[in-house]
């Protein structure tokens, strides 16, 4: 449960901060138009991010890594031409006078938000979208205790996220009626400033991975990006808590007029709204700060690997290395055992092998890692199941060997009545499922 309630806070949480901010600034200071531009660039994103989840967890294509990147790419772009867009337009847009500059402001601000927008999710939802397709239990279906302590994980993670973004767009649309334009507008551009700063990071993470970008300073900034990764969360709910602070005070000590009790109490009862917000935002970000902290803790599970052992390696008539053989009596015993063969190029490929059931000669067999999780692997845990280290998916033996979800990559592989025969090019070709 707590896996997917860390994960979906740690994807989405900070970017549905920033869309709130986002958009409760086009309702707020753009006209109609603007504000219809605002929620089709919302509709726009969802469903860029729904395409680009099921490419990614269902279409093997060549280059495939560059779906995601290139969103990184354009986030950045869209920014850049934002703080143009509101440079060169915002004043006739906070002008009240209407006019042909404040439409024209009105439609370039908009329109390079909402592609901002758009490209935000595009870069951070597919993986929340992608986590149910994670939530395999080993064969024991969807009313499964395990499964359902998932699903309500990672359904409580997405309701956090919602809950974050509807708070900030309400907090922040009750400060610019009580008349904190400036401070809404001032929190919006800081937190995507600060936003942007984790997006470049994670782009700079890809672009220095694979050499594209040769440059240590940017790989190291990438990398301690990486590590404080919450700390971006932390930002942009400090910024709308700020907000929030500001606006309790005001309502407080802020004096309006007003021409009898009934105003009077549709005056305050704004002000009570906005407090509540403030309230649910507190909580959200409570909830982000234990999904950082104490739930990572608690989730933390003690790995008891299998040791990578040496196969017997065949070599052929040149005495080259052409297969490896796996004794049968080894990995008789129904426990996990793993396996590693060094490629010529200096890759560690490793392969599992496990009995899939008890007085029979069906084992399965296929790589220490899957499409899914990479090269994270497997191990089995103290009631004798095989598990994904990296996403604690457990594995139904019967479907090892079996192409499909978080199971081990299928290698091909012949047996006998004394050993599990695996050829060397089988290693050779799967080197690239783990790093060097």
């Amino acid at each position: 449960m707590l896996t997917y309630l860390i994960n979906v806070t740690g994807d989405f949480l900070a970017v549905s901060v920033v869309i709130g901010f986002i958009i409760a600034f086009i309702d707020s200071r753009c006209l109609k138009s603007g504000r219809i531009i605002g929620k089709v660039s919302l509709l726009l994103g969802v469903i860029a991010a729904g395409v680009r989840a099921y490419i990614t967890n269902t279409i093997r294509i060549k280059g495939g890594w560059k779906v995601g990147t290139y969103g990184y790419g354009f986030a950045l772009g869209f920014f850049v031409l934002s703080v143009i867009a509101i440079g060169v337009f915002g004043y006739f847009l906070f002008k009240k006078e209407k006019g042909r500059m404040k439409t024209a402001a009105n439609w370039v601000i908009s329109v390079s938000l909402g592609l901002l927008i758009v490209a935000y999710l595009y870069c951070m939802l597919p993986n929340v979208l992608s986590y149910p397709f994670m939530f395999d239990t080993g064969g024991n279906g969807v009313l499964s205790t395990n499964y359902l302590f998932r699903l309500g994980g990672y359904l409580l993670g997405v309701l956090i996220c919602i809950l974050s973004a509807v708070g900030t767009y309400k907090l922040c649309m009750l400060s610019h009626i009580k008349g904190y334009r400036k401070t809404v507008f001032v929190m919006m551009c800081i937190a995507n400033c600060l936003f942007i700063v984790n997006v470049f990071a994670k782009f700079m993470a890809v672009m220095t991975a694979r050499k594209i970008v040769d440059n240590i300073d940017l790989f190291n900034f990438a990398a301690q990006s990486n590590n404080i990764a919450h700390w971006y969360t932390y930002g942009v709910f400090i910024l709308i808590m700020i907000t929030a602070v500001i606006y309790w005070i005001g309502s407080f000590v802020k004096k309006e007029p007003y021409a009898n009790k009934a105003q009077r109490r549709k005056l305050r009862a704004v002000w009570r709204s906005g407090r509540r917000y403030s309230v649910l935002l507190l909580i959200c970000f409570i909830m982000g700060i234990l999904s950082s902290t104490w739930f990572v803790e608690l989730n933390k599970v003690v790995i008891r690997e299998a040791p990578v052992e040496d196969p017997v390696i065949v070599n052929n008539s040149k005495g080259e290395p052409e297969t490896l053989q796996v004794p049968i009596e080894l990995v008789s015993d129904g426990h996990l055992h793993r396996f590693g063969y060094k490629t010529p190029e200096g890759n560690l490929v490793r392969f599992i092998v496990v009995l899939k059931q008890e007085n029979t000669n069906n084992y399965g067999v296929g790589l220490d890692a899957c499409e899914i999780c990479g090269e994270a692997g497997y191990y089995e845990n103290n009631n004798g199941q095989v598990v994904c280290k990296k996403c604690n998916v457990i594995m139904n033996r019967t479907t090892i060997g079996m192409k499909g979800g978080c199971n081990p990559i299928i290698i091909d592989y012949d047996i006998d009545e004394d050993n599990i025969t695996v050829p060397v090019s089988e290693m050779i070709k799967n080197q690239s499922h783990f790093k060097l």
